[in-house]
């Protein structure tokens, strides 16, 4: 008798032949695909404990978000208004104002959001630069992903020079700072890397994750060429030691890349943070020869869709038909992003197609491999995740196709990447265990946790003194463009020191 049987659904396989089945049926035991066929094959074929019947809906491999942050669920569209300064902002909350607690009540609302949108994998970087400095905060996080019931790869590792920085911790009720090295936040990450790696029954793994591949250049958008000065020797030890804490690991590399730093890292042949064990983000900006270095060395890619890819787009159809792997992230979900893969797909797509003038690119199947199968390859999981194969493991959803705006039910890929959204998924299995059923949610209340995170979020919020970033601008309303006028940001406000009365 075998645990599960999901019955008379649209099978999307993904497998190497992207088979479609209709009245398609797929057998579950042990937290493992045992087989996929008809549904007339399978009833036959086993008894079953629980039997699910999928009945107008599409049965499909979960969704894999390859790149988000832990944290920023909770400053949801904080500071929209002053974008330019947005990354100062909430690097400094996440170094100086929250607590320990705080990564637990938001990795659970992160990881509920994810699940009801049909994520059952979800990449998070600690904070917006990888915050290391003691491995509580990455562990708070995954416990509270474990507790969902949905997979994560905890990413985090060394933010950019100068060092040492100063981050702080809070104890009942007490802010206290210190500087901290190089070396300790490197420390840090092994010490997470450590705990986390294949844990909670392999469905917590744990990457090392500098913030950016090169650190001497610009780190959120790319460099000119005439500003690429060669490899500095924070650039060389970096890229040395994080090699060194991947291989004694065996786990994998993520960072964030730009254009001019992919030029760069290739000249340190021995350690460049490129290769097959490496998965980078963005990639705006690259130049072709860029875009050929990471097809050849095998280097997998991940991007979101976003205004910033107007002025630096990412290459992702040149990419792909270069032979590089490319999955789509949400990179969510502050300060302005869902955890909607469906929507991420559609966005996808049209940054390309308006770009490159032509609306033939990227078709619909592929958007969909890029968030499940070349999902998977991007973070080194596809041997067990990211299709619907006898042996994989059983993360499989559903999505309900029996409401008008997804009727009627044919052309079913198209359909999932044109016109569904994250609440059409209805049902959501991890591991063979149903998390969830007919959108209800088996693991946690969803209340109490929503409630919790309302609640640090707002305290958070007033020891940051973030809600001067709240209030909308009087050009809020009835205006065509928006303008600030008044002087929110002070830079001087976050070149933090200690206060009077702290400990460093």
């Amino acid at each position: 008798m075998i645990d599960l049987l999901l019955t008379h659904g649209t099978v999307i396989t993904m497998d190497s032949s992207r088979r479609i089945l209709q009245n398609g049926a797929v057998a579950i035991d042990n937290g493992r695909i045992i087989d996929v066929d008809t549904t007339e094959k399978l009833e036959l074929k086993y008894e079953v404990r629980k039997r699910i019947d999928c009945s107008h809906q599409c049965i499909l491999p979960g969704l894999i978000d390859v790149h988000g942050h832990g944290g920023h669920s909770m400053f949801k569209t904080i500071a929209m208004e002053n974008i330019d300064f947005w990354m100062p902002i909430m690097t400094n909350t996440y170094k100086h104002f929250v607590t320990d607690d705080f990564w637990y009540y938001e990795g659970r609302l992160s990881a509920l959001e994810r699940l009801k949108a049909g994520i059952t994998t979800g990449v998070s970087v600690i904070g917006s630069m990888p915050r290391s400095d003691d491995p509580i905060f990455a562990i708070n996080h995954a416990k509270a992903y474990a507790e969902i019931g949905v997979r994560e790869v905890v990413c985090t590792g060394p933010c950019n020079p100068p060092w040492p920085h100063l981050f702080s911790r809070w104890v009942d009720g007490k802010r206290i700072t210190k500087e901290v090295t190089y070396e300790e936040v490197l420390n840090g990450a092994e010490a997470v890397i450590e705990a986390l790696h294949h844990a909670n029954e392999d469905r917590t793994r744990a990457f090392i994750t500098p913030f950016v591949i090169v650190t001497s250049v610009e780190p959120s958008g790319p460099t000119s060429p005439a500003k690429l000065y060669g490899l500095t020797e924070h650039d060389l030890f970096q890229a040395k030691k994080i090699r060194e804490i991947a291989r004694k690991y065996r786990t994998r590399i993520h960072s964030d890349a730009f254009g001019g730093m992919i030029h760069l890292a290739v000249q340190d042949w021995e350690n460049a943070l490129l290769g097959p064990d490496v998965h980078l983000q963005h990639c705006r900006g690259i130049s072709f020869d860029e875009a050929r270095i990471l097809a050849d060395t095998g280097t997998s890619v991940s991007a979101s869709p976003g205004i910033t890819q107007v002025s630096a787009r990412t290459p992702v159809p040149e990419l792909i038909e270069l032979g590089a792997t490319v999955a789509i992230s949400t990179d969510g979900t502050s300060p302005c992003t869902s955890f909607d893969m469906f929507q991420a797909m559609r966005k996808t797509q049209f940054v390309h197609q308006a770009a490159l003038r032509d609306e033939y690119y990227l078709p619909p199947g592929k958007l969909l491999e890029m968030v499940t199968i070349d999902a998977a390859k991007c973070i080194g999981w596809d041997d067990e995740l990211g299709s619907l194969e006898i042996g994989k493991k059983a993360d499989v959803i559903t999505v309900n196709l029996h409401q008008p705006h997804l009727t009627p039910e044919f052309m079913h890929v198209h359909r999932l990447v044109f016109q569904a959204v994250a609440n059409d998924v209805d049902h959501v299995i991890v591991d063979g265990k149903i998390i969830m059923e007919g959108r209800k949610v088996g693991t946690v209340d969803e209340s109490t946790v929503l409630n919790e995170a309302c609640e640090e979020a707002n305290s958070t919020i007033q020891r940051a003194g973030l809600d001067k970033y709240m209030h909308p601008t009087k050009y809020f309303w009835g205006h065509a463009r928006a303008y600030v006028d008044e002087k929110r940001y002070n830079e001087e406000d976050y070149n933090f020191a200690p206060v009077k009365g702290e400990n460093k």
